[in-house]
């Protein structure tokens, strides 16, 4: 539960110091039981201050300052005592007038003995002639996975207050259940917008750069019972793109983002030799041996909201006694098992300042090789990977499973001069009855859709349709997920929206099997696993 008063609260206890259960019998799992309260619940023109709750036990209370909700909120404080079987809390401030009000205690009001918790205890009552009894009720899932939200605060905030949940406190808080569930009773009408946070820090509002936050789009014009107000979360960092550091690193210059970018492009010039350092840094090489000039850079970096940074640095190297780093030079896919279509790209740690093709060989078996030429690879805009067409099952079969690439001393020679040392890897075939295949169709009259595979471990993309007749073959056993996303715009990407705009995420949908009750697909040796159908 959340805190909505956010200060000091004195509690005074009173009662027995040393009270103890009875020795012999059995143990008594039984929650207090409460007998009366002023006000009574559903109370109307109730004008005091003091609430007051009578249980058939002694109780004690735990964490009330922090897991009470009241909505709609008050901005004064309370006091709460507890005395024998009773609970008080005295508001110093009285409430407002023709006002329905809601008291959640969630599991703060324990037994004295076992600790047995008072659970889903509410009290509403009205300062004036009514008890406002409209109702929102939905349901919050996270986005990417579809998995339900539990212990998400759900914000609801008149649609005439200008904040919302990034940059202020809202008037009506809710708590979602283990299955994302949440509702919202008591309500009076008029137009109301909704959101969800996962609140880390307890504060009511979402801190955008590490909670999960989401919202329904539309104003909610409650006249009447609202259900199945449904919507997501996720993470999604809303500050301003800024360039945090622009500084050299031993013979390197670094440019350091405030949050991860999803483009960069140089705006005056294509003759700089670059590369991302994780998500939040690009690093800069210079490839000529002359560390005095200062090169101007302009530069556009983009983050995932599309937030665009134009900016101009000067870049300067200088000689280091720093070592370099390291150089290296992988293949993809890193292990050695391929399947049909597989085709070899090379990975390298730096960029590439030069390629020597002609040391570059297939080795088919002890006698046969095929040699490499330029025109057979192209690199990727950072010069740190190398596409090939070449298709390494195209040279391979049952008969002859195994194919050999190897590079010769020399043949990349990275922007720091590096040479690189001699490289082998030997590629084995995976046989087609070894592998599996998934199938299925998206039933839906959404015209654009994206069905994506997934490792049901990892969550990571492993191949992509854009047909509602898929089919993913070639699957080495494992344990995958399908996950389909209304591609609305059909722009063929994921948008996963802005609440500055508000703009909601495209939908997402997962196959599950009602049968299994699981999302996760197992698949074997020479199995095809069909009919994983998603309906939407």
């Amino acid at each position: 539960m959340r805190g909505i008063v956010l200060f000091i609260i004195a509690i005074a206890v009173f009662g027995c110091a040393n009270v103890s259960t009875p020795s012999g019998g059995p143990e008594d799992h039984t929650p207090p039981k409460l007998i009366s309260s002023t006000p009574t619940t559903g109370q109307t023109q109730f004008k005091g201050q003091t609430i007051l709750l009578t249980f058939d036990e002694w109780v004690t209370t735990q964490n009330i300052e922090s897991d009470l909700i009241i909505t709609p909120r008050i901005t004064g404080s309370f006091r709460a005592r507890v005395k024998k079987n009773e609970v008080e809390l005295y508001f110093f401030e009285p409430f407002k007038d023709n006002t329905t009000y809601s008291i959640s205690f969630g599991k703060t009001i324990k037994d004295i003995t076992n600790n047995n918790p008072v659970d889903n205890l509410n009290i509403s009552f009205s300062t004036g002639d009514y008890i406002d009894s409209l109702s929102i009720s939905g349901n919050i899932k996270y986005l990417y996975t579809q998995e339900p939200m539990e212990n998400a605060l759900v914000s609801l905030f008149p649609s005439s207050d200008t904040t919302n949940i990034l940059n202020g406190v809202a008037s009506y808080f809710a708590l979602t259940d283990s299955t994302g569930n949440y509702t919202f009773n008591n309500l009076p009408s008029g137009k109301y917008r909704i959101y969800a946070t996962n609140d880390k820090n307890n504060n009511n509002k979402a801190d955008s750069k590490n909670e999960r936050y989401g919202f329904f789009p539309d104003t909610l014009n409650l006249q009447s019972p609202l259900e199945n107000i449904n919507f997501t979360v996720q993470n999604l960092n809303t500050s301003d793109l800024r360039r945090l550091s622009a500084r050299h690193y031993a013979s390197y210059f670094d440019i350091t983002f405030s949050k991860p970018i999803t483009d960069f492009r140089i705006e005056n010039d294509d003759n700089f030799y670059y590369q991302p350092q994780g998500p939040e840094k690009i690093r800069f090489y210079r490839y000529e041996q002359n560390f005095n000039d200062t090169i101007p850079l302009i530069y556009t970096a983009k983050d995932s909201l599309n937030n665009t940074l134009r900016d101009t640095v000067k870049l300067y190297f200088t000689q280091s006694k720093l070592e370099k780093t390291a150089f290296s030079v992988n293949t993809v896919p890193e292990k050695p098992n391929v399947v049909k279509g597989t085709q070899l790209t090379l990975a390298f740690s730096k960029p590439i300042l030069e390629l020597r093709a002609d040391s570059l060989i297939l080795q088919l078996d002890s006698t046969r090789t095929i040699p490499l030429n330029s025109q057979d690879f192209q690199f990727n805009p950072y010069k740190t990977e190398l596409y090939t067409n070449l298709t390494l099952s195209d040279y391979m079969s049952n008969t002859n499973p195994e194919l050999k690439f190897a590079a010769g001393k020399g043949s990349f020679i990275s922007i720091d001069q590096d040479t690189s040392k001699q490289y082998t890897q030997t590629f084995k075939f995976i046989p087609e009855s070894e592998l599996a295949s998934i199938s299925g169709q998206v039933l839906t009259n959404k015209p654009n859709i994206i069905v994506q595979l997934l490792n049901a471990t990892t969550l990571k993309i492993l191949k992509q349709s854009y047909n509602k007749n898929y089919s993913f073959t070639q699957l080495p056993p494992g344990r995958y997920m399908i996950r389909v996303i209304e591609d609305v715009n059909g722009n063929g990407l994921f948008d996963i929206g802005n609440l500055l705009t508000n703009t909601p995420p495209e939908p997402v949908h997962f196959y599950y099997d009602n049968y299994y009750q699981t999302k996760v697909i197992e698949v074997r040796k020479n199995w095809a696993t069909t009919d994983t159908n998603i309906n939407f």
